[in-house]
């Protein structure tokens, strides 16, 4: 009888650990201890850092050659692994299928750069080889990139210089503003020029990054802010198109708001539109979105390679343009001279990189935000490691390589990349394939595409963008999460289209970090409560706990720094008044104690420490104790060195909730109901 009386007064908690047979208790069977006593029993000891020399020395004693130059090229730990006759074929129909992408979105996406479409071809070859052997992502598809290609049209546009056929003197248009050639003499730059010394740059910051062992820097864009800034990239390429889609003579226009003035030239110019251009890009659009609609997903099943309809479309196009003469004919214009053979190495400007170490810079941090993102989705489908700092030194030496041979940035592509892994490449030997097939197009096949008239490509790269405009519904999802994500998306999104492209992505990336500031500035305190019969502590406003009768339980969330000091003191004091007034209302137990409870604080500096001994002073101006809980070694460590405990005693400090609540309150730990 005694045993049943004891089981049926004990809690539904302590009935389910019994029922259960599970070993322990919900209680701890340990006397409480203060947290000086506990530190001495547990035999506590700070743990021992180390400066850099003694890192680099360690780093120095296990450096090896073989190894360091493993690491540099990946190459060479997967390559003598191969499987040769499981994946070899795999990998030779996925680079021949990813090359024949690679020419439509070349001659396409070049344009966008307002360099020469065989550019596009260059950049699916020079770069390609080094980042197959220096690469960590086995699936992704390195090249043209419609964004980047735009980001780099901004200095080509400011930098390259053409000659104004309006004008019958001797003076150059830059920029809308006319400057005497005599101020530029040995500085005529063309387009190609400008943008091999973009790549240079970018390859610069890209090795610079990976040399400090900046991977984690693409953390700076989130991925709402991505989102936002390639949906608007997205409308500033299709406003590029606009003068092949209607066969227009648009006048360049550059700077802030030139969206908007390119759209209202346009319509100010409609009435010269070419109705065969605009026939074609319609014909185009119509033909591939009815096959990427009804009959991609048929063939798809019967096909384990997917048509080329792209490259089809354009062969088909340059055959039509050269039967039928478009371009004298019907004034359509056409891609023109597509030179064969490999480019000389030619080394880019150099005195023009340091007016292009801001844009540089942004190129490389949307170029390497893009490329690991992508690689990290097809390194969690098949379960391996890629190596950000290790990506970053891939992507730049392709760059520095590629801007010798007269190439713009390169960067993944998602949808050439999609197409790599469905077909079945398993490792970069297929981009090694690509770039052997791609060899004999620059050879030979080129001047083939030279009567292909730009509307085609344009109806190309409208397809091509569907899919970054289906991210506009991203920012209604970015809402229902959290307003400052959407905030966030339509900023960006909208700065994209009204300024420059770079400033831009400035703006997104100074609101990103604004609201993180902002976040620290408002830091996360709740009072908490015991839940009944158990040594747990939660939020009251969440739980069905109980408060302690004499005793208020905060917890403080988040970093204490010298910028949030004032809204922690300010915070914590408002909910002490609070809940004096309402113990009075209640007739409650008067608040004799408070216990902060400092075990989800991660970081808190000299500032927070001084602060904490004002709420101390304080709350013991109205004869209220106050003690902290569940300091982590770090933070105890700091408040020793900020001199905390010469004023606060530690007496007052306590491992947990429970051993503070047990001294407090004199109770024994095993009779708290």
């Amino acid at each position: 009888m005694d045993n049943d009386a004891r089981v049926d007064d004990q809690s539904p908690a302590d009935q389910l650990v019994v029922e259960s047979g599970i070993k322990g208790f919900v209680y701890e069977n340990r006397k409480p201890f203060k947290q000086v006593d506990f530190n001495r029993t547990y035999h506590y000891s700070k743990v021992k850092t180390r400066d850099a020399s003694h890192v680099f020395v360690e780093r120095c004693q296990k450096f090896s050659v073989i190894d360091f130059v493993i690491t540099l090229f990946p190459i060479l730990k997967w390559l003598p692994k191969y499987k040769w006759k499981t994946e070899f074929q795999l990998d030779v129909i996925s680079g021949i299928t990813v090359g024949i992408l690679h020419i439509p979105q070349g001659l396409a996406y070049s344009s966008l750069g307002l360099v020469p479409p065989i550019v596009g071809i260059y950049m699916a070859f020079f770069p390609v080889l080094i980042y197959t052997m220096m690469g960590t992502s086995r699936h992704i598809s390195m090249g043209t990139f419609s964004v980047i290609c735009i980001m780099t049209s901004k200095p080509v546009l400011e930098y390259a210089i053409t000659m104004d056929e309006s004008s019958n003197s001797r003076n150059m248009l830059i920029n809308n503003s006319f400057v005497k050639s005599d101020d530029l003499v040995g500085s005529t730059l063309s387009p190609v020029q400008v943008a091999a010394a973009v790549c240079l740059v970018v390859g610069l910051w890209q090795v610079l990054f990976g040399v400090l062992r900046f991977g984690s820097i693409s953390v700076l864009m989130s991925e709402f802010l991505v989102s936002g800034f390639t949906t608007g990239a997205a409308f500033l390429v299709l406003t590029s198109q606009l003068k092949h889609i209607f066969g227009l003579k648009l006048p360049k226009r550059t700077g802030h708001f030139k969206t908007i003035h390119t759209y209202i030239d346009t319509i100010s110019m409609i009435g010269d539109s070419n109705i065969y251009a605009i026939a074609l890009a319609v014909t185009v659009v119509m033909i591939n979105v009815t096959f990427n609609e009804f009959f991609k997903p048929i063939i798809s099943r019967r096909c384990p390679v997917p048509v080329p309809v792209e490259l089809l479309i354009i062969i088909g196009g340059s055959t039509l343009s050269l039967f039928l003469d478009l371009p004298n004919k019907y004034g359509v214009t056409v891609v023109g001279d597509i030179p064969t053979g490999f480019p000389e190495p030619t080394l880019p400007p150099l005195w023009l990189l340091p007016k292009l170490a801001v844009d540089g810079f942004l190129i490389a941090l949307v170029a390497f935000s893009i490329n690991i993102s992508m690689a990290s989705i097809f390194a969690r489908r098949d379960n391996y490691d890629i190596d950000a700092n290790q990506e970053l030194l891939a992507s730049g030496c392709g760059n520095l390589f590629a801007s010798f041979f007269s190439c713009i940035p390169f960067c993944a592509s998602l949808s050439r990349s999609s197409v790599q892994y469905s077909v079945g490449g398993k490792t970069q030997l297929a981009s090694a394939v690509s770039c052997i097939f791609l060899t004999g197009v620059l050879l030979y096949v080129g001047p083939f595409f030279e009567p292909l008239p730009n509307s085609v490509l344009a109806g190309i790269i409208i397809v091509a963008l569907l899919s970054m405009f289906y991210q506009v519904k991203e920012f209604w999802s970015a809402c229902k999460q959290s307003k400052r994500d959407g905030f966030i998306w339509m900023t960006t999104f909208v700065s994209v289209i009204v300024f420059e492209i770079d400033v831009a992505l400035i703006i997104g990336l100074t609101i990103s970090v604004i609201s993180l500031v902002i976040i620290g500035l408002t830091p996360s305190i709740t009072i908490l409560g015991r839940i009944p019969f158990t040594s747990v502590y939660l939020d009251l406003k969440r739980y069905q706990a109980e408060t302690v009768p004499g005793i208020l339980i905060l917890q403080v969330a988040g970093a204490m720094n010298f910028a949030n000091t004032e809204a922690i003191r300010v915070k914590i004091l408002k909910l002490f008044h609070e809940s004096i007034e309402s113990q009075q209302n209640n007739k409650d137990v008067p608040i004799e104690n408070v216990i902060l409870d400092m075990s989800t604080v991660f970081y808190v500096d000299p500032s927070s420490s001084r602060n904490l001994i004002s709420i101390h002073q304080e709350l013991l101006d109205k004869g209220i104790s106050l003690s902290l809980v569940s300091l982590k070694g770090d933070i105890f460590e700091i408040l020793v060195k900020c001199d905390f405990f010469n004023i606060f005693p530690d007496c007052q400090l306590y491992p947990t909730i429970q051993d503070a609540i047990s001294f407090l309150k004199k109770e024994d730990q095993f009779n708290i109901s």
